[in-house]
């Protein structure tokens, strides 16, 4: 016969042990867990670290090719620097060389075979540039004609009025290249009287030029540039009675010229 109090006291210790098992289980997945979760957040925290760092790093680099871009910029800008709108004028002088054709139903004291004349140019070029598009205009004196065999020489002084369409580009920071090309309208002033012809009041032609400049500053320039200058195109010559011994006039003339650049 068993004893009931034995078997009662060894189900108290089973059922204890089995309880402190349960609790030991319960708290070693929860130490586990924890531990996952100290694991994670660390792994998250070198995570985040990272993409932090690199993120900066990024952030930096633009910054850096940003401010690089920025002063590129500055160093080209001229004027007020605006992009929608641009002036500039050009104060220049120089020498051309005139030379004059004539069409003449005889010889008349060399003008079949006239020699090329020079003389002073000077003027004032305003250039626009407005959304990308650069025109040029202005007003320029100069004196054309032509000579004889002999020294004698005959001038005639035109006002040309331009309407010039530009392209320009850079070579280097301070170097500029312009390149332009249009109609003019030219107003005679005064010619030299002779017997044998009279010049009209208005020369219609093209002009040409390349211009190079050079700037001190963003408001300032120096400039060098070639015109050629193709009149006549309406004919020079006044169509009138006393132009008996000329049929008609021609003029093809080159400059060289220099001047100060004004960038506003």
């Amino acid at each position: 016969m068993y004893n009931k109090n034995k078997l009662f006291n060894g189900g108290i210790f089973t059922n204890c042990f089995i309880i402190v098992l349960m609790l030991f289980a319960v708290n070693a997945e929860q130490l586990h867990a924890q531990n996952d979760s100290l694991h994670k957040s660390y792994s998250d925290t070198v995570n985040y670290t990272k993409m932090r760092d690199s993120l900066m790093k990024v952030y930096f680099q633009q910054s850096k090719d940003y401010e690089k871009m920025m002063n590129k910029q500055q160093s080209k800008q001229r004027g007020l620097g605006s992009s929608l709108f641009g002036l500039t004028l050009d104060v220049i002088f120089g020498i051309g060389i005139s030379n004059t054709q004539f069409d003449v139903n005889g010889d008349t004291t060399g003008l079949s075979n006239a020699n090329s004349k020079t003389g002073p140019m000077i003027g004032v070029n305003v250039n626009f540039n407005l959304l990308g598009i650069a025109l040029g205009t202005g007003f320029n004196y100069s004196s054309k004609g032509f000579s004889t065999g002999g020294s004698q020489q005959e001038s005639a002084n035109y006002i040309n009025i331009p309407l010039m369409f530009a392209f320009n580009f850079d070579v280097g920071k301070k170097i500029q290249v312009d390149l332009a090309a249009g109609p003019y309208v030219g107003i005679l002033l005064s010619q030299e009287k002779n017997q044998y012809y009279q010049l009209s009041n208005i020369d219609l032609g093209i002009v040409a030029t390349v211009q190079g400049n050079y700037f001190f500053n963003r408001f300032l320039g120096a400039l060098l540039g070639v015109k050629y200058e193709h009149g006549g195109l309406n004919d020079m010559i006044e169509k009138s009675s006393a132009n008996s011994y000329v049929s008609s006039v021609k003029a093809r003339n080159w400059f060289i010229y220099s001047g100060i650049k004004f960038i506003l």
